[in-house]
């Protein structure tokens, strides 16, 4: 859903007080990361929402769709939502309003969209699209405020879209698709993006030109290729459907949208980034060093977790991300780290049992797993034993924490969506964060991100950025949100940026 484009399609924040509040948060989310913290004072910068757990639709590896999953169908209502945005609207960058179900089911999306959106969160909305949308709904998921709206195709053709997206009606999803693309024109809007994902599997692969041009003619914003998860012939549990067997396309991101991206220059770290520098590699799985392979990558799992490979039985385990800067809400208020973890059973606790969000993202299965992970990390991606020696498990906590992170489903995920909205929120940076950043990057990175963020964190070693003038105005922000807060990194903060030195 557009995380390879991320870096290059998220918008800046333009209010410079809702940008201050905002990047504080990710200040103290980066600072406590690297701590090890088990308690935290800060909210996520990053959020899934799971308005929907339902979908119309009954795709074979889909836990929803099959149903597998256990977990009962429900939508959110209003006063969830608005008790969620109320607290963390504020502090968000990004918003992610879909997992488990079909999103567009919930009557009232628009209306959760907008609320969010008005904080200058950047909305997403991944849908199958094969709902009947009304002219009057269209308009109103247009003028939301979404940030992208990523609809699920599979196939350029009706006969190879319905192997995958069972149920579904592909001239009703490319109808919708083309009528929001038109009407969008129409209005004038930048906003949403309109992508067209696309998973490949060995049925649909032979499509990728067709997609190109079909998303070329609907004026599409993005068009993005990823490799859906299935399983082999004859493997235990297969469902006819099974993986692609060419290489992944040579650009599995285009679209107008992410070469305007390409082209951005609005910011120090932007403009650093793009004079001579090479482009960041794929993510890197840092506890064993190796490039995570994108092409198993799936929304359920991934061929190399499952067998044992990147960041599974072999390797070695750093601390993971999601518990310092996202959650996963349900329509019901439950509350669990990720969404890759996507069971009744593997949530942490509920909304409803804390008196606001920072008690409950600080319940005991928060702090354990946070704590079980930090101890057994030495701050640069390996895990080791009591005598100091690297230890040779694990995808999780290895049984410390008591909840699903012992058994992560899906430890690649760590390392993927982290790295890349990191790089984004980077890219994106005023200068008196990037001063803040490269005065004390020890404080805020891990010494794995070197080979993580190779990019971004090489143009916060610039002298561009190390010597960047102090900012009055944003000072005075910081010093007030430092005054109000209970965490006193953030008055550590604020003395870096005043003396421009750790």
């Amino acid at each position: 859903m557009g995380d390879l484009a991320l870096p290059h399609i998220l918008p800046r924040v333009h209010d410079a007080r809702r940008e201050a509040r905002k990047y504080a948060n990710f200040l103290l989310a980066l600072h406590a990361r690297r701590a090890g913290a088990a308690r935290v004072a800060h909210h996520p910068f990053d959020l899934t929402v799971d308005c929907a757990t339902l979908c119309q639709l009954h795709c074979p590896y889909c836990a929803v769709g099959n149903g597998t999953i256990r977990r009962k169908p429900s939508l959110m209502d209003a006063a969830l939502h608005e008790r969620l945005a109320a607290e963390l609207a504020p502090d968000l960058f990004l918003a992610w309003y879909f997992s488990a179900g079909e999103p567009l089911l919930h009557p009232r999306l628009h209306e959760h969209l907008a609320r969010t959106a008005g904080e200058e969160a950047f909305t997403v909305v991944s849908t199958n699209l094969s709902v009947p949308l009304t002219p009057a709904r269209q308009e109103a998921l247009l003028r939301s405020g979404l940030g992208m709206l990523s609809a699920s195709v599979d196939g350029a053709s009706a006969a190879t879209y319905a192997q995958y997206r069972r149920g579904g009606d592909f001239a009703l999803v490319m109808d919708n698709l083309a009528a929001l693309a038109r009407r969008k024109r129409e209005m004038g809007l930048q906003f949403p993006l309109l992508e067209w994902r696309f998973l490949l599997f060995a049925h649909n692969q032979h499509e990728v030109d067709a997609a190109r041009a079909m998303a070329a003619d609907m004026g599409l914003d993005l068009l993005e290729f990823f490799p859906g998860y299935a399983l082999l012939p004859g493997a235990p549990g297969e469902q006819g459907v099974h993986p692609m067997t060419i290489p992944m396309p040579q650009r599995p991101i285009s679209g107008p949208a992410y070469e305007a991206g390409l082209a951005r220059r609005e910011t120090l770290v932007q403009r650093l980034v793009a004079d001579g520098m090479p482009p960041a590699p794929a993510p890197v799985d840092t506890a064993v060093d190796t490039p995570v392979d994108t092409t198993q990558d799936t929304a359920q799992g991934t061929g190399a977790a499952r067998s044992g490979g990147i960041g599974g039985q072999g390797g070695t385990r750093r601390r993971c991300d999601w518990l310092y800067y996202s959650g996963m809400i349900y329509p019901d208020g439950a509350f669990g780290p990720c969404c890759v973890a996507t069971d009744a059973d593997d949530d942490f606790t509920r909304l409803d049992a804390h008196p606001d969000f920072g008690a409950a993202w600080n319940a005991p299965a928060f702090l354990r797993s946070r704590a079980a992970f930090a101890a057994g990390d030495d701050g640069n991606g390996k895990k080791r034993d009591g005598g100091g020696a690297v230890a040779s498990d694990v995808s999780g906590t290895g049984g410390a924490a008591g909840t699903v992170c012992d058994r992560c489903p899906l430890p690649v995920a760590q390392e993927l969506q982290f790295v890349q909205k990191v790089r984004a929120i980077l890219r994106n940076a005023p200068d008196w964060v990037v001063r803040i950043l490269a005065a004390a990057p020890g404080e805020f990175f891990l010494p794995s991100d070197q080979r993580r963020l190779p990019v971004e964190l090489a143009a916060l070693h610039r002298p561009d950025a190390r010597a960047l003038p102090a900012d009055p105005d944003a000072l005075a922000r910081l010093r007030a949100l430092a005054a109000a807060h209970p965490d006193p990194a953030l008055a550590r903060c604020a003395d870096i940026l005043e003396r421009g030195h750790a």
